[in-house]
């Protein structure tokens, strides 16, 4: 099951509201997925999703509209789920995960 949480718009003022705990997080173009993402100790979601609106994790993501996320106690784990289950339906990654090196195992 995807990420089953309220949506919130890519901006400063939301992400900053995010927690600085261990969880994945999913960003969206409108209403499609665009990117599965983990955070993890010090780069826990919140600086992740800082990470990605200022471009350091690449354009792509940098234009997402939405974000949501949940916390968990297994990031890596759950982030190979949330891949392998949209492989499944799509029959790829998201698209700014299939640019992404690290995750062409899946």
């Amino acid at each position: 099951m995807f990420i089953d949480s309220s949506f919130h718009q890519f901006t400063d003022d939301e992400i900053d509201k995010a927690p600085i705990l261990d969880g994945v997080y999913g960003l969206y173009d409108r209403s499609d997925v665009i990117y599965f993402g983990k955070g993890e100790g010090e780069n826990g979601i919140r600086n992740r999703l800082e990470r990605h609106k200022a471009g350091y994790e690449g354009t792509c993501t940098q234009k997402a509209t939405s974000f949501n996320y949940e916390t968990c106690f297994n990031p890596s784990q759950r982030e190979a789920e949330l891949l392998n289950e949209y492989k499944k339906l799509y029959g790829k990654l998201p698209r700014c995960n299939d640019i992404t090196p690290s995750y062409s195992n899946f």
